[in-house]
């Protein structure tokens, strides 16, 4: 994220935006410098004169204000397309990167680090180039009226840009703090919302309360912090610009009874302080935020990166695997180690053993969701293989579907494919459930108020495999909430087919085993 980037997205608009607040910030300027004139037209008696430079004054200020208004305006919905495509490429680089990302980070990032982003560097940036405008309208105005105004003024300036940078990095460090603590707070509330029906029929909101409360308080806390850093910030700009403003003060006091200045500079040099030590101030309060983002910002433009994904012309369909020597290791400390095995094109596997054996591990490591420590898969004829995972079925114990309606959840937005959906609908035996519904497969899926069924949900899952005619297919207890009598049936269906079957499963009858070729089963 960068002032140049936001350029290069509407040359039009960041310039118009810019160029209003430019104007805005020197008209400002004019109206001090006016103030001076009407004093000396009020000092030597020129009513005329006196109600023209009044009339400029006001008209200035109604410029100053609309212009300012309209900058705002200009810049937001510049703003807002900038963050609606780093959006939209944080969103593609995390579909890329083939990466298991928390949601709760992804939250964090797309909502609170941009938002941070949006205020202490986007609006920072804005209000800077219109405050050095108005320094540099200020010291042509203070060099026509006395040059030592101008030397006085650039002295106390300096004085003013260094302090802030004291705070440098403890405000880095602070909105660092504020980043990291809403990413743990959304993470908190993920984990736990999730089972709220859990923890209400236990009563056990007390933990659910004080865990909250524990995460809530971390966020609160790194608020306060980067608040207290922001007013120390504010503090030492507001006692260099005190300072400032009383000696500059004295020091044209000293020049008008001299005769070495203009009468009318007595009333308007607190109007040209005001200007120009504001707007010091406000440089090097912004000018702190900004770059105290300087890290976050680094971090999202890494996470913004375009990844080139496989080609679809480097990818093999994967019709059969073995598995060479096989094992993976948790940060836990906890490791899997898998048999050496074989599955051949069409075979019918049923995998079994003990909890913790590792058979959706297995699963997930042959669909990359999980990088093996080390050890081979998807070798095919003694050869390493790069899978094209988009034709693997996958079948999970959670079905994943997403808010749109039932017949696009089973053919994953692919037109194509419409042509299959009835067919499969009938093979695993969800035809009399669609009859149901008064939309039909057209009935979208509510996943708030969770309008299907977990057996319908899984029957949705099975259907989505079968449309896109996946040649390897892996089961994981896909069939646990639909009945006996209707898993069965779905059985038969799917071992008739020429495609490699992998399922996991407890709890099977004779009848079932049959269905199966063999049985691997993995043991600790």
């Amino acid at each position: 994220m960068s002032s140049k980037e936001l350029f290069k997205l509407n040359p039009i608009k960041f310039c118009l935006a810019m160029g209003l607040q430019i104007i805005a910030a020197v008209g400002e300027v004019v109206v001090a410098y006016v103030l001076t004139l009407q004093f000396d037209a009020a000092k030597n008696r020129n009513l005329s004169l006196f109600l023209t430079w009044t009339l400029i004054q006001l008209s200035s200020y109604v410029m100053v204000f609309l212009f300012y208004n309209l900058a705002g305006i200009v810049w937001q919905k510049l703003i807002q397309n900038y963050l609606h495509l780093i959006r939209r490429e944080l969103t593609d680089h995390y579909f890329a990167d083939s990466q298991k990302h928390a949601v709760s980070a992804v939250q964090n990032r797309m909502t609170n680090d941009l938002k941070l982003l949006h205020n202490d560097y986007l609006d920072s940036f804005r209000y800077m180039v219109g405050m050095l405008a108005g320094i540099v309208g200020v010291a042509f105005s203070l060099v026509t009226f006395q040059w030592s105004l101008l030397v006085a003024c650039l002295i106390f300036a300096a004085i003013q840009i260094y302090l802030p940078k004291l705070l440098d990095k403890p405000l880095q460090k602070a909105t660092e703090k504020v980043s990291v603590a809403n990413r743990k707070y959304l993470k908190t509330l993920g984990d736990w919302l999730i089972g709220l029906s859990e923890v209400r029929r236990y009563l056990a909101s007390d933990k659910l309360f004080k865990t909250i409360a524990e995460n809530s308080g971390r966020l609160e806390a790194a608020n306060i912090e980067k608040e207290k850093v922001d007013q120390e910030l504010d503090y030492l700009n507001q006692l260099a610009y005190s300072l400032g403003d009383v000696l500059i003060f004295l020091l044209t006091g000293f020049l008008v009874v001299n005769n070495w200045a203009a009468f009318g500079l007595i009333a308007s040099i607190g109007n040209f302080n005001g200007a120009l030590f504001g707007s010091l101030q406000g440089v090097a309060n912004y000018g702190g935020r900004m770059r105290a983002t300087n890290k976050l910002r680094e971090e999202i433009f890494v996470a913004r990166k375009k990844i080139q994904s496989e080609q679809k012309s480097n990818l093999e369909q994967a019709v059969s695997f073995s598995i060479h020597n096989l094992a993976i290791d948790f940060r836990n400390g906890e490791a899997v180690t898998f048999p050496d095995f074989q599955v051949k094109a069409g075979e019918k596997i049923l995998l079994t053993g003990d909890s913790g054996t590792g058979k959706s591990t297995l699963l997930k490591l042959i669909l990359g969701e999980l990088q093996a420590s080390r050890g081979k898969y998807f070798n095919q004829k003694g050869e390493k293989i790069q899978p094209d995972l988009a034709e693997i079925g996958y079948l999970p114990q959670d079905p994943v579907l997403f808010p749109v309606t039932i017949v696009e959840n089973i053919t994953m937005f692919n037109s194509k494919l419409l042509n299959r959906v009835k067919s499969a609908i009938e093979k695993v035996q969800f035809a009399g459930d669609i009859a149901k519904f008064s939309a039909g497969i057209e009935t979208k899926i509510d996943l708030d108020q969770l309008n299907v069924s977990g057996g319908q949900r899984q029957k949705i899952v099975l259907a989505r495999s079968m449309v896109h005619q996946s040649k390897l297919i892996l089961i994981d207890e896909a069939t646990s909430a639909i009945d006996q009598a209707a898993t069965m049936k779905i059985l038969r269906q799917l071992t008739k087919t020429d495609a490699t079957i992998v399922f996991i499963a407890h709890n099977f009858n004779q009848e079932m085993h049959q269905l199966f070729d063999r049985e691997i089963h993995l043991k600790k």
